[in-house]
């Protein structure tokens, strides 16, 4: 039996998840600022709230085993938003855990902790941190944090580096970060069932033939079996432009303040 708490449940990859895994828990609770236009799933509640509100949050976590933590701001914006958002957010998020005793946080950390790395270069969990936004450097805040909340009080986390989740990859980056619906679903499925992980970081894309990403240690540690590749979507996509610098692509640039996704 498994009750998950979702943040962000209502957002872009929140519904597709939710969907996809519609009936599979016990109970499933919605953390979030406003009701949600669609309907709701077999088993799933509303709880209104803000990542702002620690005690609120905290009781919305009560009786829960995992929280999926997809809520926040999703692309740049200046320091103070993400700050709020994001770094504090997050904390809450944590705090809350700790305080409700629940076992497992699932985050959705994301490719642009390591946006600076050369896109020439192979990366696996090990890679050192080179955020590229000043949302990469909230993402990096949340991988740290999940780390002291799991060798202080024993939180355990699954951080999963979202690559690009998209119903098929759009450009030439994306054919290296791809992350299908139906491979995100799973991703998901897995980072909520699997036994214990302590804090592992798992690399959030489908099987692409181009990866950046050598997620093999990751995916073991969770269970995680990726179907879908990258390449089988290519033909519309033009692969003459300029290939990315860098893992991050145009998140890199200096002036760069949101706006593509």
């Amino acid at each position: 039996m498994t009750t998950v708490l979702y943040t962000g449940g209502t957002g872009r990859m929140g519904r597709v998840i939710r969907e996809g895994l519609a009936g599979r828990y016990d109970r499933v609770v919605l953390f979030t600022r406003h009701s949600p236009e669609e309907p709701l799933h077999p088993g799933e509640e509303v709880v209104i709230g803000d990542l702002a509100d620690l005690d609120g949050l905290t009781a919305a976590a009560t009786d829960v085993d995992v929280i999926v933590h997809l809520g926040g701001i999703a692309d740049e914006s200046t320091y103070e938003s993400i700050r709020a958002s994001n770094i504090d957010g997050t904390q809450h998020v944590y705090e809350a855990a700790r305080r409700a005793g629940v076992r497992r946080v699932v985050y959705a950390s994301s490719n642009h902790v390591i946006g600076f790395h050369d896109a020439t270069t192979v990366l696996d969990e090990s890679a050192p941190l080179r955020p590229d936004t000043f949302y990469g450097v909230s993402k990096a805040f949340g991988e740290a944090l999940a780390s002291l909340y799991h060798d202080k009080w024993g939180v355990e986390s699954v951080l999963l580096r979202i690559g690009t989740f998209r119903p098929e990859p759009e450009d030439a980056r994306q054919l290296a970060l791809w992350l299908s619906w139906r491979d995100g679903i799973e991703l998901v499925r897995c980072a909520i069932e699997n036994g214990p992980v302590g804090c592992q970081v798992v690399y959030g894309c489908s099987a692409n033939s181009d990866s950046w990403w050598d997620g093999t240690a990751g995916w073991a540690a969770i269970g995680y079996a990726p179907q879908d590749d990258a390449a089988d979507h290519a033909d519309g996509i033009d692969t003459d432009a300029p290939a990315p610098r860098r893992h991050g692509g145009a998140f890199t640039a200096a002036d760069y303040e949101g706006g593509i996704w």
